[in-house]
């Protein structure tokens, strides 16, 4: 029951809800935060200690774990890098302003970082692109668009050889591959 939350997770839980497929990393003071079943990933993927935290009265504790704001960039890096997508929620006021008014400091997403979204310098490879790619497929037929948001490179293609596409997408190395949710299985498409 959500109402039985602290504000605080209450917050948490709907903006959570927001970014159901990332990792949701919370600023709480001088600490990015991670609450229930974000906070046992990012522990074990980053092996960091999981903690708990008061999540309401009639709650008890939840996991929690959490990374020093000025090493939000490396433990970040290091999400992604293994396939994450991670959310950023950030304090988007004062601090001294909420506590004098008595609520709680507002937060927002500030960022959404995702393999093949990444523009920040020490994120990326000074070597390689790192594309972003859609890949649309229609009978024996298929499109593929790609792009290097760091660099602003564009380009599309398209063929009706599926093994064409295969040999593309190892030629270019995406960091990401995006597929129409109703794309079809494509092992089920290539030759025997």
């Amino acid at each position: 029951d959500r109402s039985k939350l602290t504000p605080m997770h209450q917050h948490y839980v709907e903006v959570k809800e927001q970014y159901p497929n990332a990792l949701l990393l919370y600023r709480v003071g001088d600490f990015f935060e991670c609450f229930f079943q974000d906070a046992v990933i990012i522990s074990r993927e980053l092996e960091l200690v999981c903690t708990s935290k008061e999540g309401g009265k009639e709650i008890g504790r939840v996991a929690m774990t959490g990374v020093p704001h000025h090493a939000l960039e490396r433990y970040t890096r290091l999400l992604v890098e293994k396939g994450f997508a991670v959310a950023i929620c950030d304090q988007v006021e004062d601090s001294a302003q909420a506590a004098a008014e008595k609520r709680m400091v507002e937060r927002q997403v500030t960022k959404l970082l995702t393999p093949g979204t990444l523009t920040d310098e020490g994120m990326l490879s000074a070597r390689r692109n790192n594309f972003l790619a859609s890949v649309v497929i229609t009978g024996s037929h298929w499109g593929l668009a790609y792009a290097d948001i760091s660099t602003g490179e564009f380009c599309t293609t398209q063929e009706k050889d599926l093994d064409s596409l295969t040999v593309e997408l190892l030629r270019l190395q995406p960091a990401e591959i995006l597929f129409p949710v109703n794309a079809p299985d494509l092992n089920s498409l290539m030759r025997p």
